[in-house]
C-alpha cells in the first residue's frame, strides 16, 4: 500500500506576508488591550488619591471647626483676635476635654497657612483672668508654644483664594470682613469660614482630578441675630 506522501513541489502553507500581517494585527490588539489597562489603572489611581486628599482635608478642617465651637469660652469674650487674615487664624478657645466646663481653661491657637503647609501654634496661659488672660509668648513670658504641622500639600480653598474668611453680622446677614482684622473688627466676628484644597500626599497622580476642596464654617451666635437695623449682634452673646 502506498502512502500519500507530500510533494516536494508544494507550496501550501503561511507566506512571509501573511505572518507579518497576523504580527501587526496582533500588535495592534495588544497595544488597545495595554491602553485599556493604563487607562483604569489611571483612573483607579486618581480616585484613590482625591479620596486620600479629602479624608486629609476634612480631618483638619472638622478638627478647627470643633475648636471654634468651643471658642466662646465667656460670655461676650471676643473668640477672634486681632491680626487674623486670610492665611493666618488666632483665636482663644477651650483646652481640650474642657469644652463643657462652666469655667474652661483657655488656649490661644494660631493656625498659620504658608506656601503649602498649614501649622498650628498653641499657646497655653499663664496668668490673668477672665477676659485679660496672659499666655505663653505675652507680657514677659517667653514660652514658644507648642507647633505642629497640620497638613501639607494644601492650598487655600475659597474662590477669592483665601484659607479662613471672617463675617460679622448686619440685619441678619452675614458681610465680609476683611483682609486683617482690627481689634474693632474682630470684636464683631460671628462666623468664620475655613477652606482648603488638599492634594494626596503620597499618590503619583499629580493632575486635577486628585486635588479636593473642603470648607465648613463656626458660628459664635449663641442666639439668633437681630433683626433690627442699629441692633448689635456680638460674638458669644
Amino acid at each position: 500500500m502506498l502512502l500519500n506522501m507530500p510533494s516536494l513541489d508544494d507550496e501550501a502553507g503561511t507566506t512571509m506576508i501573511e505572518l507579518i500581517v497576523g504580527l501587526a494585527m496582533g500588535m495592534v490588539v495588544l497595544v488597545g488591550l495595554t491602553m485599556t489597562i493604563i487607562v483604569v489603572m489611571h483612573g483607579t489611581a486618581r480616585v484613590d488619591a482625591r479620596v486620600e486628599a479629602t479624608d486629609n482635608a476634612r480631618t483638619v478642617v472638622t478638627a478647627i471647626t470643633e475648636e471654634l465651637h468651643s471658642a466662646c469660652t465667656s460670655v461676650q469674650i471676643t473668640p477672634v483676635r486681632a491680626g487674623s487674615n486670610a492665611e493666618t487664624l488666632i483665636f482663644w478657645h477651650a483646652a481640650p476635654a474642657e469644652g463643657n466646663a462652666v469655667a474652661p481653661r483657655p488656649v490661644k491657637t494660631k493656625i498659620v497657612y504658608s506656601q503649602g503647609t498649614l501649622t498650628q501654634t498653641d499657646y497655653a496661659q499663664v496668668g490673668g483672668s477672665s477676659p485679660n488672660w496672659t499666655f505663653e509668648g505675652e507680657g514677659g513670658d517667653t514660652g514658644p508654644g507648642k507647633t505642629r504641622t497640620l497638613l501639607t500639600n494644601v492650598a487655600p480653598g475659597s474662590p477669592e483664594g483665601k484659607v479662613f474668611t471672617y463675617y460679622r453680622d448686619e440685619n441678619g446677614a452675614p458681610i465680609v470682613l476683611g483682609p486683617t482684622l482690627t481689634a474693632p473688627t474682630a470684636e464683631q466676628t460671628i462666623l468664620v469660614n475655613v477652606a482648603l484644597t488638599a492634594s494626596p500626599r503620597s499618590s503619583p497622580v499629580a493632575d486635577n482630578g486628585s486635588t479636593a476642596t473642603v470648607s465648613d464654617t463656626a458660628t459664635f451666635l449663641l442666639t439668633p441675630p437681630s433683626f433690627e437695623p442699629e441692633a448689635s449682634t456680638p460674638p458669644c452673646k
